[in-house]
Order: C-alpha cells, then structure tokens, then sequence
C-alpha cells in the first residue's frame, strides 16, 4: 500500500480488492459474524497477502493462509506435475501425428477444492465490513498443507470423467483414445498443455461442463516459463526467452 502511495495508484489495492472478490464469489469462507465460535476442533490461524508483479507487468495479490500453524499430516499431501522430460515427449509425439497443441490456466485453481482441515481466522481490514469476524476456512486456500493434493484430487476427476486416463509413464499426463491418434492432457497444478486435433473441443468441455475460468488459452506460446515458437524449418521450439530477459 505504501509503494501504491508512493507512485500515485492503486495497482497493488485493486489487486488485493480483486482478490477478496474471487473469494467471496467462490464462498472460501464460512462467516460466523463477530465473536463467532467455530467449535473446539477449529483450530484459529492467520492469513497474509502475497504481492507479485508478474513478466508482463500486471500486479496480483494473493490470499495465503499460514499453514505452519497446522498440524503436519502424517502423509504426503504435494500436488505432483507432469515433468519437463514427459512435456517434451508428449509435443514431441504431437508433432509426429499432427495434433495441435494449445495451452491453458485455470483461474483461482485454490478455491475449487474444499478442505478437510478445521482452521478458522479473525478477519482483518482487507476484508472490509467483515473485519472483525470469525471466518471459517472451507476451501482449499493456498498455504494450508492439504491444499496441493485436495487440488489434485479435483482436477483429477475432470478427465477421468472426460474418458481420459493417466499415462503409466507418468499420472499426470492424461490419454483418451481416438482411434487413429491419441488425444494428451499433460497437467502441472493448474496449467493444461492440450494436444489434439481440435483441442477447442476439450476448451469447450472444460469451461462449460466443468465450469472452469480459463486464461491465456490458444495455440501455445508461453508456457511454464518458456516461449513456443516454430524456427524457420517449421519445428516447435521452447526457449526461456521473456523469463531471460
């Protein structure tokens, strides 16, 4: 706020503002208004913003909750992602079958899950006219140690339910046979690399069965810190390029 004061705008508040909205609009929070009791086993945490400046200049904030407060679970609770080894692989076999290969981010992936911790905060001035009250945690927010695989356990009942199934040489990479081709979703948290012969198709599904707000979708050309892009020979290339600079 004192770097907004200082340049004259309000680039970090909106960010923050925006923020509460997609909270609000996703129901992360149960309100249980001033002084409510959550029970016993709920345990109370904190939560802070984390600004950013993203490569392309957009200014994001981020809700987290403080989950080193929690108890740590017993077993592993991590999101897994496809790895840069199977990414190439796939591309690699997309351009041998002529598929199209499109890339995709799922907006607000954190509060599409919900969580079976029992953690609740006070609210703070971010919060607006809910300063002040009890606000129990339901969704998966970032910062709590289940979050990553509660998140994981969403998006995985989408291809399933789709027809896809997971490589054997990798789970997160997902096949669905077509026939004369194969149809790939290779997943990294929320990012979606898509090939098929008509991945809108796949676009389409996602966002309107599933109901998911998709960013930066079409043919790829930036994706998990690498430009795409045919060189002069027509091959599909990545480099780190905007991520150097």
């Amino acid at each position: 706020m004192a770097i907004d004061r200082r340049n004259g705008n309000a680039k970090f508040a909106d960010a923050e503002n925006a923020e509460i909205f997609m909270i609000d609009e996703f129901s992360a929070f149960e309100d249980l208004g001033f002084g409510g009791n959550p029970g016993p086993d709920c345990k109370k945490i904190r939560v802070h913003m984390v600004h950013v400046v993203k490569h392309d200049g957009r200014h994001k904030a981020r809700l987290v909750a403080r989950g080193h407060l929690t108890e740590t679970p017993v077993c592993s609770v991590c999101s897994s992602g496809v790895s840069l080894r199977g990414i190439r692989f796939l591309t690699f076999v997309t351009e041998l079958n002529d598929l199209e290969v499109w890339a995709t981010d799922i907006g607000n992936a954190h509060l599409r899950s919900c969580t079976q911790e029992k953690v609740h905060i006070v609210a703070g001035p971010e919060f607006g006219d809910q300063q002040g009250h009890t606000l129990v945690i339901r969704k998966a927010s970032c910062g709590l140690k289940s979050s990553g695989l509660r998140w994981h356990e969403r998006l995985s009942d989408v291809p399933r339910d789709m027809g896809f199934i997971p490589s054997k040489a990798e789970r997160d990479i997902w096949i669905r046979d077509c026939g004369d081709h194969c149809e790939c979703i290779a997943v990294c948290v929320d990012d979606l690399l898509i090939a098929s012969k008509d991945p809108s198709s796949i676009i389409k599904t996602l966002s309107e069965e599933h109901k998911f707000k998709l960013k930066g979708t079409g043919a790829v050309s930036f994706h998990l810190g690498c430009d795409w892009f045919r060189d002069d020979d027509g091959n599909l290339r990545c480099a780190p390029h905007q991520h150097i600079e």
